[in-house]
């Protein structure tokens, strides 16, 4: 039992967790997580802060960056702008993420959301500008995720290491009580380490791919009756043909109200059989 204390406060004193990582002998519910918005907040210990400062320090340490951008721009063929748009993606190594597709009585467009090499992105913008007929907007964003990026790691490096101590302790424990203890505490640090090393992943691949919103689209031919159309035959035949329109709505809806004409006349019978019944009588 006094080996377990003794190595307990080896770790506390290792670690310089002593509300979160060391073994909790009371018994008593571990201080809640701070948390933000990207990550959940685990202080680092001295060594590991010193770690992460000579990392960031180090002439030889590589900037890691996330791009992004756009381009928006109208095509005389969107069909074949969008065939040759996904047939050059192979030559990026990029990727299409998702597509979607909308048309309307005026215009057929596409958006498509394209993942490329960081290190190829500018090359597949500047060939995608290249096949449009007309740009109207095109924009690109970099952010520096350097520090995030090593800060995670040496997060996740610091508990793996104490996930490691916690394991040399629990091969040595002999009280149910302990054995307990000590699985409870290296299951949170096991979450914890899932939890850090999701993020990480998941920013190792925004910056390692970067994301690439296109959309274009192609103006459809006018209908003759497309009130766009502002020709002064094209005005002439739109008002013959919204004329006859109205003639054809007016007849429809006279034929709409057969069942009045029928119990008009019906009544109109009526009336003339009474007058001439009341006229014999006379």
């Amino acid at each position: 039992m006094k080996l377990i204390f003794t190595l307990a406060f080896i770790i506390a004193a290792c670690s310089n967790h002593s509300n979160e990582d060391a073994i909790n002998i009371s018994g008593r519910p571990p201080e809640p997580m701070v948390t933000t918005d990207m990550e959940e907040y685990i202080p680092l210990s001295k060594h590991s802060q010193e770690t992460l400062e000579s990392k960031l320090l180090s002439p030889d340490i590589s900037q890691k960056l996330v791009r992004s951008g756009g381009i928006n721009f109208q095509s005389e063929a969107v069909d074949k702008d969008y065939n040759q748009i996904k047939g050059m993606l192979g030559g990026f190594n990029a990727y299409l993420e998702n597509e979607s597709q909308s048309n309307d009585n005026f215009r057929k467009s596409y958006f498509l959301s394209i993942r490329v090499p960081s290190e190829k992105y500018d090359s597949l913008l500047n060939t995608i500008a290249k096949i449009a007929f007309r740009v109207e907007n095109k924009y690109s964003n970099v952010e520096d995720v350097t520090e995030r990026y090593y800060d995670l790691q040496t997060r996740i490096q610091n508990k793996k290491e104490l996930e490691r101590r916690y394991r040399e302790i629990l091969s040595k424990a002999n009280e149910v009580k302990d054995i307990l203890e000590i699985e409870r505490n290296l299951n949170q640090v096991r979450t914890e380490i899932e939890s850090m090393q999701g993020q990480f992943n998941y920013l190792s691949q925004q910056i390692q791919f970067s994301s690439l919103q296109v959309q274009f689209y192609e103006e459809l031919p006018y209908e003759l009756n497309s009130p766009k159309k502002k020709g002064f035959w094209v005005r002439i035949f739109n008002a013959l043909d919204n004329g006859w329109q109205v003639f054809l709505t007016f007849v429809v809806g006279l034929v709409t109200l057969w069942p009045f004409y029928f119990a008009g006349a019906i009544i109109f019978i009526l009336i003339v059989y009474l007058k001439k019944s009341k006229n014999k009588r006379l």
